[in-house]
C-alpha cells in the first residue's frame, strides 16, 4: 500500500531557519548540465512521486529549459552534496498568488549533518517566494521520518495528509 505525505506552507507562516553556516551553496543547472542533473536525481530522490529513470538526455535538456522549473545542485564546501527543485504551478504563470512545489529535495547521506537540511529548505522556500508564490507545497511517496517532519514543521509547513 502506497503512503504519500503532503505538506503545505503559506507565505505568512514561514519561519526561516537562520544559520551562520555559509558552506552550503546552491547553483541552478542549465540544459548543458543534463547528465549531472540526471545523476543527482537518480541518486538522491527516492521519495519523489515521479519516475525519471527512463528519461533521455534530450528530455532532461528540455526539462531544464522549462521556465516553470528550477533544478539546483547543492554544494557543501565546494563538493556536490545534493539537489533540489522548484516547480511553479501553471496558475502562477497567469497571475500572482500562485504556488510552487518543492519537487526534489535531498542531500547525500554524508552531508545530512545537523542543520544543512534545514538551511537548504529555508533557501528553497525563499527562492519559491521570490517568484511571487504565496504557497509552497511538498509531497513524497512515503511517510517522512519524524526528524524530517519536524524540520518542515519548524519552518511553518502544515501536514495536509498522510495517505496510506
Amino acid at each position: 500500500m502506497a503512503v504519500t505525505s503532503k505538506l503545505e506552507l503559506n507565505r505568512g507562516d514561514f519561519s526561516p531557519q537562520l544559520f551562520a553556516n555559509e558552506s552550503l551553496t546552491i547553483s541552478r543547472l542549465s540544459a548543458t548540465s543534463c547528465r549531472f542533473a540526471r545523476f543527482l536525481w537518480d541518486n538522491i530522490n527516492a521519495n519523489v512521486d515521479e519516475d525519471r529513470s527512463g528519461w533521455s538526455g534530450s528530455q532532461w535538456q528540455h526539462y531544464l529549459t522549462d521556465p516553470r522549473c528550477e533544478f539546483f545542485a547543492v554544494y557543501c564546501d565546494g563538493e556536490p552534496a545534493g539537489c533540489c527543485e522548484i516547480v511553479r504551478e501553471q496558475k502562477l504563470m497567469r497571475a500572482t498568488g500562485g504556488s510552487t512545489r518543492i519537487k526534489a529535495f535531498g542531500l547525500f547521506s554524508e552531508f545530512s549533518r545537523e542543520g544543512l537540511g534545514s538551511l537548504l529548505l529555508t533557501r528553497m522556500i525563499e527562492k519559491s517566494f521570490a517568484t511571487g508564490a504565496e504557497k509552497v507545497t511538498f509531497r513524497t511517496v512515503q511517510e517522512l521520518p519524524p526528524g524530517i517532519t519536524a524540520m518542515f514543521r519548524n519552518q511553518g509547513f502544515r501536514i495536509l495528509a498522510i495517505e496510506r
